[in-house]
């Protein structure tokens, strides 16, 4: 409908207008069916997918007969701001406690995009207390609060997001996963939730609009701050999770939201509620504005950086620039690299004077971006042949990802952290993170998430909900890496792997089946020598730098595991001594949030070596049949191992047991000198001649790992 249409009141029996491509075509024709005092029950119709007809009848008349879509009602500069409140109750045999926390959320309409819109969320922190703390009968309130304003100190007290959201409230892009509090379910509450997709009668249940896919029933309206609201409630199958929240059709957002549900965190219960409360409205409100206050410009930096549509310029980031949040200004530095902005150079000199590492990396990059020729030749690999193509850029943020199954691979979920750092066209590093318990993906992200978020790392959260070491959550993992390392561009020589009690444990069992892929490892309160499957394949990682974090006071899996695990290894003189931290103020209580600043710092100069001259190799699984350049091809798991070294004069002299065939990925620089190389197996001589041009191999390049794909390949059989 334009705005100069008009049609008087009573002129014609009805009046129709069909209107394409405009996604606010409902609360335009609702406002102009109201001022010329047409019946409120007039109906909207969706006659194909790109046209919507109004039928609006003069008062008294009957209406069309089916109901209007309900609609979020929302434009370009619209300010939403919500009161926000959160309460925790951890009940388990010997401890009582409770939590409560006060938010103020901004929701930012930051832009129209075809078919929807662009938000951006702020959460801002007003206060978070501990009321109520009883161990073992005894009330430790005084002193644990104490405890408890030091580990807020250390969050930050903004958190923000961005969506693009259809008019339904159904999301176009990822949600975020790290919120505002630690919680196996917050992820359900939202400041914008799903509306049925077509109209419903009272009563009526629809599958969806949540985070957790629960089914969706209409039970009633009600009256919230004076608007009439229908009440939408969803239920977990066993009851255990029940959300409900309010639309209005006469302002078209949520009025409000509420959450409760419970559920078990090791050996405690959790019992969570939150609820969201509209506050305030405003309309026409400007970019820079949001972008000049530091209670919406994380929220308004968020939405930009996911909606290239948003028009931005370098002046209108200024503020966030000057700030001196090390967050604001990654997040306006990415929009500039992203969008080829020009700064200011006493601006840049200033921002390379921060104390934020990643602050300084970033505006290395953007020099050097700005140094780089206009026509950039497209990169290759080792062998001048042309890499695939771009990476396709993903949403920055913690988000829910999904390996999809394939003929021979089931469908795994996974969380993963893309930082604001991340470019497709630059090889970040990625840190694997495994949890401990019951190996929750969301346990581990809810212990790390506010220290990795001041690095660059993609950092990877797998989910176990078992013991990391079974063969069958040891494939679910090899899928999901293999699915980060095909979907983003990972510096395959900075891959690390860490984690806590299981998943420490987890971590030094998958560098013994794939040590060619860690840079280095490093376990929290893991089981190490004590575990048999990582006992069996020890001898794997004689090559990989490790670092064993453990509480002297830890009476669940006791110190003395990683205390064997370093000596066994010592025994196996690996080429870097693995480095044992027992911390004295510790139990079993270390993660990567409260490791004493140990494991990045212990990652930060680790380069993988891809191809070492001596490897050990126990085929514990038939996944760990290649360590390295060295395969196992006809081997018993169990009882195949073998050693293999590289000597001086080019002789490979490999010594083994229970093998029968073996295949070796041989390149240039595993030799001290040029010449022919020579390969002796258990004392027999196989092979001696010069090494071939691993670039004369026809097979494309594909996301396989270079380093070890572009060999020259060697099949040998022991007779």
């Amino acid at each position: 409908m334009n705005d100069d249409d008009r049609v008087e009141a009573g002129s014609l029996p009805a009046f129709v207008r069909a209107e394409t491509g405009e996604s606010l075509v409902w609360p335009k024709l609702r406002q102009f069916c109201r001022a010329h005092r047409f019946s409120a029950a007039f109906r909207l119709y969706l006659r194909t997918a790109a046209c919507t007809v109004l039928i609006c009848t003069p008062s008294y008349l009957a209406c069309a007969q089916s109901a209007p879509p309900w609609l979020y009602e929302l434009r370009a500069g619209d300010h939403l701001v919500y009161g926000y409140s959160f309460h925790r109750k951890l009940e388990s045999k010997d401890e009582q406690t409770q939590v409560e926390a006060r938010f103020r959320t901004h929701v930012l309409v930051a832009g129209e995009i075809p078919g929807g819109f662009s938000l951006g969320f702020e959460r801002n922190r007003e206060a978070e207390d501990l009321t109520q703390y009883v161990s073992k009968g005894k009330d430790k309130l005084a002193h644990e609060q104490i405890e408890f304003q030091k580990q807020m100190q250390t969050r930050p007290p903004h958190f923000s997001e961005a969506l693009e959201v259809l008019p339904s409230g159904e999301p176009r892009s990822a949600l975020e996963v790290a919120r505002e509090v630690h919680s196996h379910i917050i992820d359900a509450l939202h400041e914008v939730l799903m509306l049925p997709p077509a109209s419903l009668p009272l009563g009526a249940t629809w599958h969806g609009g949540n985070s957790f896919g629960f089914d969706v029933r209409w039970i009633g309206d009600e009256t919230i701050h004076g608007k009439s609201c229908h009440h939408l409630q969803a239920t977990s199958p066993k009851g255990s999770l029940k959300l409900d929240y309010w639309w209005s059709p006469d302002s078209g957002i949520l009025e409000q939201v509420a959450l409760e549900g419970s559920y078990s965190d090791y050996d405690t219960i959790v019992h969570e509620t939150a609820r969201i409360e509209l506050e305030s409205r405003n309309r026409g409100e400007l970019l820079e504005t949001w972008l000049a206050s530091p209670d919406t410009r994380l929220g308004a930096l968020k939405a930009i950086l996911l909606t290239p549509e948003i028009a931005v310029s370098a002046s209108q980031l200024m503020p966030p620039l000057s700030s001196n949040d090390a967050a604001t200004q990654a997040l306006a530095l990415a929009i500039v690299a992203r969008r080829k902005l020009n700064l200011p150079p006493d601006v840049l000199v200033r921002l390379r004077q921060s104390s934020s590492e990643l602050i300084q990396q970033e505006v290395r990059q953007l020099t050097d971006l700005a140094a780089a020729p206009a026509n950039s030749v497209a990169p290759t690999d080792q062998c001048h042949r042309s890499l695939p193509g771009k990476f396709p850029s993903p949403k920055l943020g913690t988000t829910f990802q999904i390996a999809a199954a394939t003929k021979d691979t089931p469908e795994v979920p996974y969380i993963l952290r893309t930082p604001v750092s991340y470019r497709e066209d630059r090889p970040s590093p990625l840190l694997v993170y495994l949890s401990g318990g019951a190996g929750f993906a969301m346990d581990a992200m809810n212990t790390a998430e506010d220290v990795v978020s001041q690095t660059n790392y993609l950092v990877l959260y797998p989910q176990a909900a078992a013991y990391w070491w079974t063969p069958e959550t040891a494939r679910r993992f090899d899928i999901v890496l293999n699915d980060v390392l095909q979907r983003y561009n990972v510096d395959r020589d900075r891959v690390y792997i860490t984690g806590f009690s299981n998943g420490g444990t987890g971590a030094l069992y998958y560098a013994t089946l794939w040590p060619q892929r860690f840079a280095a490892v490093v376990t929290q309160m893991g089981a190490g020598q004590c575990n048999e499957q990582v006992k069996a394949g020890l001898a794997n990682v004689r090559n990989i730098p490790l670092l064993l974090i453990h509480g002297a006071n830890d009476r669940v899996i006791t110190p003395d595991c990683s205390t064997a695990t370093q000596q066994a290894l010592i025994d196996l003189h690996p080429a870097t001594e693995p480095v044992l931290k027992i911390l004295p103020d510790h139990a079993h209580d270390i993660t990567l949030d409260s490791d004493d600043g140990l494991t990045l710092p212990f990652f930060k100069d680790k380069v993988r070596n891809p191809l070492p001259r001596i490897v050990d190799l126990t085929e514990t699984d038939a996944l760990a049949s290649r360590a390295y350049w060295v395969e196992i091809v006809d081997g018993k798991p169990g009882k195949s191992d073998l050693d293999a070294r590289v000597k001086g004069d080019n002789t490979i002299d490999i010594h083994s047991h229970e093998i029968k065939r073996i295949r070796l990925h041989l390149r240039p620089e595993l030799f001290s000198k040029p010449g022919d190389i020579r390969i002796v197996w258990n004392g027999k001589k196989l092979f001696s001649g010069p090494l071939r041009d691993a670039c004369s191999v026809p097979s494309p390049v594909s996301a396989a790992d270079p380093k070890l794909a572009l060999t020259d390949v060697r099949d040998l059989a022991l007779q």
